[in-house]
């Protein structure tokens, strides 16, 4: 759906969010491996490795939580510098909390939105969010931060829930989500309702290819995806085109 501002994903606010997330903080590694079936540690690894990265590279980790990308990416560069950017406190301060100490002068953590970040234009390297996009206000506005900050030349990469198009698996995942994951989540984290927020965020989430399609609009090229386990997940990534 689209309005005057651009493709709006989540029909929420930045509060009703910001509320969900912080309700879900403490249980949020785990909520995330009851939604992935267990996949997403695999899933940020298989991110990592798509990622052009090297030492000295400028990272932004777009809608960070609890660190657990930015980490990943701290191992792999070694040096450089990486920003993680978050909307909700509560997830800053897991993250700050987890950091190892070897990663102090590497990482910083910073509270924002991904509408309107508070960094200059071109300046990473690489820019990258995992399983942030679903829950923005302004999905056309982010996308088009996300190539606003990332320098000429550099990489764009999301990972993000899909949309399966295998007939018959397409919809036991439906069923798995709509029905299933409410009441799993109301067992491991004592309320349903962060967990009927998901489903329906990935209800109003664009399909693979229409996501490839906000790329293209917001001025990225290059953009490719790869479905992840039957494409319940996918990665995409684009680059920001040379001045």
């Amino acid at each position: 759906m689209k309005n005057d501002k651009g493709f709006n994903s989540s029909g929420g606010s930045h509060e009703k969010v910001r509320k969900i997330f912080t309700s879900i903080a403490g249980d949020y590694d785990r909520v995330n491996k009851v939604i992935s079936l267990g996949q997403i540690d695999r899933w940020r690894h298989r991110l990592v490795a798509t990622m052009e990265l090297g030492k000295g590279k400028s990272v932004l980790d777009l809608g960070c939580g609890t660190g657990k990308l930015t980490r990943l990416i701290a191992d792999r560069i070694g040096e450089g510098s990486i920003l993680g950017v978050d909307l909700t406190p509560e997830m800053i301060d897991i993250a700050k909390r987890k950091l190892p100490n070897k990663y102090e002068d590497l990482v910083e953590f910073s509270l924002g939105a991904g509408e309107d970040l508070e960094v200059r234009s071109n300046c990473f390297d690489v820019v990258t969010s995992a399983f942030t996009l679903r829950n923005v206000d302004n999905l056309s506005k982010v996308i088009s931060e996300m190539r606003r900050v990332v320098k000429p030349g550099g990489r764009v990469y999301s990972l993000e829930l899909a949309k399966p198009t295998i007939p018959g698996f397409r919809e036991v995942y439906r069923f798995y989500f709509d029905r299933i994951l409410p009441v799993i989540g109301g067992m491991v984290q004592g309320s349903s309702e962060p967990y009927r927020y998901l489903a329906e965020s990935l209800k109003r989430f664009p399909d693979q290819n229409k996501l490839k399609r906000l790329y293209r609009e917001a001025g990225l090229v290059d953009v490719k995806y790869d479905e992840l386990f039957g494409g319940i997940a996918a990665i995409h990534r684009a680059t920001k085109r040379e001045m």
